[in-house]
């Protein structure tokens, strides 16, 4: 039946439990196949029934859908009323029933349908998508720390490109039921609760991720000479108002540059730069290099060497052979204007 106000379909409880039957004895089907099968049954079925109609047998429907469609008949299924009423029968056909009555909200009115029918289009855009999440937050837990990058690269040149084209395949392959949990009854409710809990890392993941430009200032905490080196060499570093601070240039008091200037702060914590500073892209992209106590890096020694680098940072493994030579790059300013102090303190 429609609504006066709108001409929209309302679906009828028993349509909605009576469609839900009729899936069942089409899950040996793909989820395209029975979602063609079953479009726009709903809103027939409820005019059909407001009319004086009424609903056949879910299982004859179901094979005149078959024949109808050219497909093979189906394994005989029992209906859900037949079997045992048990807590495990339930979880298992909770999926379907959520599913189902999913599909009759999205097909309440036009609105509700094109707007399901869009994101439907747009469908294998999110297998694409959750497939690069995952290859990017491999990228995130391994290796040395980076910021997020469109291709991923887990420190090896190709690795991560390699990685993520076929992550995309096998996502797409499982969007489409081809591959594991695939599609009909013999999908467990193991496997397809363990899809929909890695698609909701997938949706979660990216607020785990290190974004460009996305450091905080630095704060350290731990106390002592060396664990503030450490600490230097782990955490984000820092900033000049918007803009992440990637090498620091000091003067002496005549205006004259210095080199091998170690900062500290009032209690003797390091003012360093992130380990992970980088800038430019592609074959301009540049990339600071420490200064060293024994083995420690030292991020707070400057001014900072900086080196070509497509991929990394200064302190990863890569081949030496597609990495630019370490030196340090002109000040910024050949020299600033001198600085006094005055002879005494003005009153007031």
């Amino acid at each position: 039946m429609t609504t006066p106000s709108t001409g929209a379909t309302v679906l009828r409880p028993d349509v909605v439990e009576f469609l839900t039957r009729v899936r069942e004895h089409l899950a040996d089907l793909s989820v395209d196949e029975r979602d063609e099968l079953l479009d726009g049954l709903d809103a027939d079925l409820s005019e059909q029934l407001a009319e004086g109609g009424a609903l056949p047998d879910p299982a004859s429907y179901a094979a005149e859908l078959r024949s109808a469609a050219g497909l093979p008949p189906g394994r005989t299924v029992k209906p859900r009323k037949a079997r045992a009423r048990t807590l495990g029968a339930h979880l298992v056909a909770a999926p379907d029933t959520l599913r189902e009555r999913w599909l009759g909200l999205t097909r309440r009115n036009d609105l509700t349908r094109r707007t399901w029918t869009m994101l439907e289009a747009v469908r294998p855009a999110w297998w694409v998508l959750r497939a690069w999440i995952a290859v990017s937050l491999v990228d995130q837990l391994a290796g040395e720390w980076e910021s997020l990058t469109v291709l991923p690269t887990l420190g090896v040149p190709l690795l991560g490109p390699a990685l993520l084209l076929v992550a995309i395949v096998l996502s797409v392959l499982i969007g489409q039921g081809r591959i594991w949990p695939g599609s009909g009854p013999d999908r467990t409710l193991l496997t397809r609760l363990v899809l929909a809990g890695l698609n909701l890392v997938a949706i979660l993941a990216p607020l785990t991720f290190h974004f460009p430009d996305n450091q905080p200032y630095v704060v350290y905490r731990e106390n002592g000479y060396r664990a503030g080196y450490l600490d230097a060499a782990q955490r984000p570093g820092l900033r000049h108002g918007s803009d992440v601070v990637r090498n620091v240039y000091a003067y002496d008091a005549q205006g004259q540059p210095l080199q091998g200037v170690q900062l500290f702060d009032q209690k003797g914590r390091p003012i360093a730069v992130a380990p992970q500073s980088s800038m430019g892209e592609g074959a301009d992209r540049q990339v600071t290099c420490p200064w060293f106590n024994g083995t420690t890096p030292l991020f707070n020694v400057f001014p900072l060497r900086q080196r070509a680098q497509r991929y990394g940072t200064c302190l990863g493994k890569v081949d030496p052979s597609k990495v630019g030579p370490q030196g340090f790059h002109e000040p910024p300013l050949a020299s600033v204007p001198p600085a006094t102090l005055p002879d005494a303190v003005p009153p007031g």
